[in-house]
């Protein structure tokens, strides 16, 4: 074999090895750009959730001077779907108030009352009130109920929200 033949031998062999090594060192920088781009999506997905993530909130106080309300509200940005309203009185529990007034011997002592039906959307800034009595601001005895509400969001995350009265 000649000088030439050898030497363009040589740098065949020297193109091979370093296209084997372009192609492994860019099947690399193929993997870090793909771990990237999923990554971004993820990141995307969950920005996605909680800009639509709605926050229930109760809210009770003095109507009037006679009249104690709970109140209860949507402070989150997106919707939220209302999946079961659990109104409990010693150890028993109901899904309307008419129910449960009845039972407490109170259905005279309501104002207003609203009772949120399975799969309700209840929207962004949406406040109703849930329940309003005519009750004895001197002396606020707590009547022994407490509220169960479970809601979901638009991406059918589970979210609850108690409290007692």
């Amino acid at each position: 074999m000649t000088k030439n033949e050898r030497l363009t031998q040589s740098a065949v062999v020297i193109i091979a090895v370093c296209a084997v090594g372009v192609s492994v060192w860019q099947g690399r920088i193929s993997r870090q750009h793909l771990d990237l781009a999923q990554e971004s999506i993820r990141v995307a997905q969950e920005h996605n959730k909680l800009s639509v993530r709605p926050y229930l909130n109760f809210f009770s106080g003095w109507v009037s001077k006679d009249t104690w309300g709970l109140n209860l509200t949507n402070e989150g940005i997106g919707p939220a779907i209302v999946k079961s309203v659990e109104l409990t009185y010693k150890g028993k529990t109901y899904s309307h108030w008419d129910a449960l007034l009845d039972a407490m011997n109170l259905r005279s002592s309501r104002v207003n009352s609203t009772n949120l039906g399975k799969d309700s959307p209840f929207k962004m800034d949406k406040e109703v009130s849930l329940i309003q009595l005519i009750r004895d601001p001197v002396k606020p005895i707590p009547l022994g109920v407490d509220i169960l509400i479970k809601y979901n969001s638009i991406y059918n995350e589970p979210f609850e929200l108690s409290t007692s009265f």
